[in-house]
């Protein structure tokens, strides 16, 4: 039996890189897609605007508060599932966070400012906007903006306002084998942007090295097939899987893979009870006859 490994190589900010080995390549690209489709957040939905006197459309503010990236790892505990709030309106308080603003200036003020996401008044203080200085309008002397917003829990196959990451890649590991003693200048000069293996190169010897990150290897491919020719290979290993994910920082990124795999689960026990319930009608069908 294959040994089944995860190793966390990498996590920075909004970013964690996965080493995945012993796992079926079908099952890692499903938690691929299902962290940009299915891992639920929080994001605006629903904006009533009481009076917006600033140069900037309804539409266009609506739009704007939308996209704000909101802290939701509270939220996922705290608040009802899409599907459950599928038929509510606001201001449910199981579904939906109040966002409040009402803000102006006087005709004899000097000049306007900028309304940044940190200036709403939210409902529940554990959801706030992830990047503050977000800028939404700008008020002029004479404006007003004032508007009530409702942020929900949603899916990123409804909108992707509320996918939690900005990239979920998975790939091969690319294994460059070497024999510096082939290596001719040229080649040198056309590996020089991979500074691994230009580094063995220069070392000499002979030998394997495993490519991580998002690493473009075509440039890596055409050394291999032109000026580098017997001095490099490089193949892709299926067995040893890369999950690379950049969060928008609404979730911690391990809290995005965390939820991935729970909605999966989820999936694959909605489908065995749906086959389990088929085959015993199946059966009483049979039975009848």
């Amino acid at each position: 039996m294959v040994e089944k490994i995860v190793e966390v190589r990498e996590l920075r900010g909004n970013r964690i890189e996965l080493i995945i080995k012993g796992f079926n390549v079908a099952y890692v690209n499903a938690i691929r897609r299902l962290i940009l489709s299915d891992v639920p957040t929080m994001a605006v939905d629903f904006a009533y605007f009481y009076e917006n006197s600033t140069d900037v459309y309804d539409e266009m503010i609506a739009h704007r508060l939308g996209l704000l990236v909101l802290k939701s790892d509270e939220a996922l505990s705290k608040y009802a599932s899409p599907e459950a709030c599928a038929d509510s309106q606001p201001p449910n308080p199981k579904c939906f966070v109040e966002m409040f603003l009402d803000i102006g200036l006087e005709e004899s003020a000097p000049t306007g400012f900028y309304v940044k996401a940190s200036e709403f008044k939210i409902s529940d203080p554990s959801i706030s906007p992830v990047y503050p200085d977000t800028p939404i309008t700008y008020i002029a002397p004479g404006q007003r903006l004032h508007v009530v917003a409702y942020a929900r829990l949603g899916r990123g196959r409804e909108h992707a306002k509320w996918s939690p990451a900005s990239i979920s890649v998975l790939r091969y590991t690319p294994i460059v084998s070497y024999d510096a003693s082939k290596a001719t200048k040229g080649c040198l000069e056309c590996v020089k942007a991979y500074g691994e293996v230009l580094e063995a190169l220069r070392k000499g010897g002979s030998g394997f090295i495993e490519l991580y990150g998002l690493v473009n290897t075509g440039g890596l491919r055409y050394c291999a097939e032109t000026s580098c020719k017997n001095a490099i290979n490089i193949r892709y290993d299926p067995s040893i899987l890369q999950l690379i994910v950049e969060g928008t920082g609404a979730l911690k990124p391990e809290r995005i893979v965390y939820e991935a795999t729970k909605v999966l689960e989820d999936k694959v026990k909605t489908l065995k009870g749906m086959i389990s319930w088929l085959g015993v009608k199946r059966v009483e069908k049979n039975r009848a006859h």
